[in-house]
């Protein structure tokens, strides 16, 4: 049942949408190649058709199924279709599809893939090679709300690779400003320097970047969790209940990291409210 109504929506879709076809002309064919047919295709099926409804909804597969029975040369409908693989854990099968709309598209989902094997593979290795390439192909872009470079220093950061992550995040900000102290970074590239310094034992200027973070947003439980673990190693206990304290409160009032992922996959060095009770529990 499932397959004869791919083929119908696919049949009607080609019909009304392929150029040159008529009803009469069987069987239906689209001329790929062309961008407007691609487009068209693109509007009804993705925008009008599975967009419509939630990814873990049949109709969402049906919708792109349908785009790729069509027309297999639409990056997107592999891109899309990947995505409830991903939710679920199924990476396997999730990445089967984002090679393929990495093949078709490469300067729109070479770093997408990158963020995915990031965030939810924690491949970092793999990672870096995907935003490398992506920052030939589109110099400086942005993939999720972050710079290529952002990623870059999360993955050196989590290797280990301390001087690299450095250098990437400082690039970061400066893309995000342009060099001009005056704007405001993105509050998770101060976060994340912030930690890194943490980690490079300079607490001095982890200090620094982790206020500049809260200072953009005061809820965010990571970055009061860190300063309270630096105030902790500077003995001064007062400010390390403070931001403790701050930590816990932003938890149990749902802030967050604030990153569109989180629901389904932990962002390197992303704490709990576990970790944040039991660094209270271990003050006293």
């Amino acid at each position: 049942m499932g397959k004869s109504l791919i083929l119908f929506l696919s049949f009607l879709i080609a019909v009304y949408f392929c150029i040159g076809q008529t009803i009469l002309q069987k069987p239906v064919q689209c001329d790929c190649s062309n961008k407007t047919v691609r487009d068209s295709l693109v509007e009804k099926f993705i925008d009008s058709g599975a967009k419509k409804h939630s990814y873990n909804s049949p109709q969402w597969l049906l919708y792109c199924d349908s785009l790729i029975a069509i027309c297999p040369n639409i990056a997107v409908a592999y891109q899309l279709k990947a995505i409830p693989s991903i939710k679920y854990g199924e990476y396997a099968k999730a990445f089967e599809l984002e090679d393929k709309a990495v093949i078709l598209e490469p300067k729109m989902y070479t770093s997408y893939r990158g963020f995915l094997k990031c965030i939810f593979m924690k491949d970092y290795e793999g990672a870096i090679i995907d935003f490398q390439k992506a920052q030939q192909l589109v110099p400086n872009s942005y993939e999720m709300d972050h710079t290529f470079l952002f990623y870059e220093g999360l993955f050196n950061l989590e290797l280990g690779n301390y001087s690299k992550a450095e250098v990437n995040l400082k690039k970061d900000i400066f893309i995000q400003t342009s060099g001009d102290t005056s704007k405001t970074p993105h509050f998770n590239s101060l976060f994340y320097l912030g930690v890194l310094y943490y980690e490079m034992k300079n607490y001095s200027l982890a200090k620094k970047y982790l206020l500049k973070c809260i200072g953009i947003y005061q809820q965010h439980p990571d970055a009061n969790y860190y300063l309270g673990l630096i105030y902790r190693k500077e003995t001064n206990f007062t400010l390390e209940e403070k931001y403790l304290q701050v930590a816990k409160r932003s938890f149990e009032k749902k802030y967050g990291i604030n990153e569109d992922n989180v629901y389904y996959a932990n962002y390197p060095h992303q704490i709990t409210l576990y970790e944040v009770e039991q660094a209270l529990i271990n003050r006293k």
